[in-house]
């Protein structure tokens, strides 16, 4: 099974691709979770809690996409169902590896 739950805030301009009957959206989405050290959250020198965060690149299609490109912008909570989908690209002669979200659902927070 290729299932991921993310829950973050979208931290990218949501772009647009493809045409209009056969397009989406793309953007970047970040998750955050507190640092545990021996058992406590840990605080930075002005008091607020230290994180972890994952940036990913989420990808939406037809409606779902263009649900999100009329209603959501940087900021935005969303929460993400989806699976990981992995690519590779060549680029003058450099070969680059992605790893996208591709969105089967997105509820809006």
């Amino acid at each position: 099974m290729n299932k991921v739950i993310l829950s973050g805030r979208i931290t990218s301009d949501i772009t647009t691709f493809g045409t209009e009957s056969k397009g989406g959206t793309s953007f970047t989405l970040v998750t955050s979770k507190p640092v545990i050290r021996d058992g406590e959250v840990q605080k930075d020198e002005n008091g607020y809690t230290e994180t972890y965060d994952a940036f990913h690149t989420i990808k939406a299609f037809n409606g779902l996409g263009k649900s999100v490109a009329r209603h959501k912008k940087k900021g935005d909570k969303l929460l993400v169902v989806g699976e990981i989908r992995y690519s590779r690209n060549e680029h003058n002669g450099r070969t680059y590896y992605n790893t996208d979200i591709i969105a089967e659902e997105i509820e809006f927070l």
